[in-house]
């Protein structure tokens, strides 16, 4: 009964965002009138644990490559951040009729291959996190094919035999549109904002040694080229979003993302043969020893300072340890109040804080981190990332000078009350918008801190 009355208090929260407010019931009398109030006395208790794997790759419905970041970032307070990925190649295809195309060189012994370059575009969105532009980067060949119908996540590893394929040892990004082809090839030019890495003659060779059945399908090229492992050779001091998916198919474009790969044809002339992406998978790897949040997953519960590391990094676990004075209450909001904390050393000015954060709940205890009602009800009233927004909060933003989130949870913090779910819940780094950073991460105070603690701010109905 009280859940359904909170599921009805956010209703009317709903209905109250689109119409203006009403007088009715205004003439109650005072004994008519509902009890209601308004308490921060809640009491819970907070620890820094490791967020669950990304899910990154649907075998049972597999899409085009997405965005992934890159990169390496270390430091005393947050430890070290490494995101890689496998590069898993894609034949390019026939327009009339669907099928692999063979490329020259592999079809005649008198056509060689002059150089090949790995092309990515960047997500200019999103494009880096931290002051980072230089990459160290290696790149090895894929030993066994990598299935393409099982689900992957972001701590995904397949094994490689360790040849780096890659001629240089690092890339710069930039958001400056550079030239990506050649003229002569083109046509015209065709400059974007991407990332260019020359591969070395191994990798040259083994294209090149390539017979030309080995172009009859995907899988039989993979069998003989798996893919890369693109990784991080060293510390960039920041991530960059590359964006694999093939560009829109529009007049002003040309498709240029994967393995070009560059010869001249029978006539002398400049020619590229390019193999696009079939999968990418990231491994997004932390390790948080010897480090500030290192000591806070070690310490099991610190109520003092607690942390948040997006993209499969960490998320905070608040318990909920006394609800019984709420047992008679129907709650008309609930938000967890969480201010940002000042630690000494620490800065955000090169790696700005999440823009948003929000409320998960597992199940059971072994289940997978899970929406809370609230998110439920609203993806089922259709509601997007404004209404997200609107009624669950989370985003960043500053009250009385402090910056702090504040994550709203009133359905699932009824269905605690009722005991219908576990009195535990995780905040997460959780952005809406594609242009917000997901690896942002930050120091967040606990309910016991000395100065301006988290907290819950409930309002209330008291049943009679």
């Amino acid at each position: 009964m009280k859940t359904t009355l909170s599921l009805f208090s956010l209703a009317i929260l709903l209905l109250a965002g689109c119409t203006d407010p009403i007088t009715v019931g205004s003439e109650l009398l005072d004994a008519d009138r509902a009890d209601t109030g308004e308490t921060t006395d809640v009491t819970f208790t907070t620890r820094v644990v490791r967020e669950d794997s990304l899910f990154t790759f649907n075998g049972l419905n597999p899409t085009a490559p997405s965005t992934f970041t890159f990169g390496q970032i270390e430091d005393a307070n947050f430890g070290a951040t490494r995101h890689s990925a496998y590069l898993v190649p894609r034949l390019p295809r026939s327009t009339a009729s669907g099928l692999p195309l063979v490329p020259l060189f592999a079809q005649r012994t008198d056509i060689t291959i002059d150089s090949a370059v790995l092309i990515l575009p960047i997500d200019t969105a999103r494009a880096f996190y931290g002051a980072g532009r230089t990459f160290p980067v290696r790149g090895t060949e894929i030993i066994t094919p990598i299935p393409f119908d099982e689900d992957a996540y972001s701590t995904f590893t397949t094994p490689t035999n360790m040849v780096n394929l890659l001629a240089q040892s690092s890339f710069t990004g930039s958001l400056t549109p550079t030239e990506v082809r050649d003229t002569s090839i083109t046509g015209r030019s065709f400059r974007r904002a991407h990332i260019r890495i020359r591969m070395a003659e191994p990798f040259i060779d083994l294209i090149r040694n390539l017979p030309a059945t080995a172009y009859d399908a995907d899988s039989t090229f993979r069998d003989n080229f798996a893919g890369i492992y693109l990784e991080p050779d060293g510390v960039s001091d920041g991530l960059i979003t590359l964006l694999p998916a093939e560009v829109a198919s529009t007049a002003a474009d040309t498709l240029y993302n994967g393995f070009n790969i560059y010869y001249r044809d029978t006539t002398g002339a400049p020619s590229e043969y390019r193999i696009s992406f079939r999968q990418i998978l990231p491994n997004y790897a932390f390790d948080f020893s010897n480090s500030l949040v290192g000591e806070l997953l070690a310490d099991g519960a610190d109520n003092d300072l607690t942390a948040l590391v997006g993209q499969g990094g960490l998320v905070t676990q608040l318990d909920f340890t006394d609800l019984a004075s709420l047992s008679d209450r129907v709650i008309n909001r609930a938000v967890l109040e969480i201010p940002i904390a000042d630690v000494e050393g620490v800065s955000y000015t090169d790696y700005p804080v999440p823009s948003r954060v929000e409320l998960w709940y597992r199940p059971s205890s072994d289940a997978e981190l899970a929406f809370i009602t609230d998110r439920v009800e609203l993806t089922r009233t259709g509601a997007g990332a404004t209404g997200f927004n609107s009624f669950l909060g989370g985003r960043l933003n500053t009250e009385d000078g402090i910056q702090l989130y504040s994550p709203a949870f009133t359905v699932h913090m009824q269905r605690i009350v009722d005991g219908e779910v576990p009195p535990t819940v995780y905040l997460r780094v959780t952005p809406l918008a594609s242009t917000e950073f997901r690896s942002a991460r930050v120091f967040l105070n606990g309910p016991d801190s000395a100065e301006h603690p988290a907290r819950v701010r409930l309002t209330f109905t008291k049943l009679d």
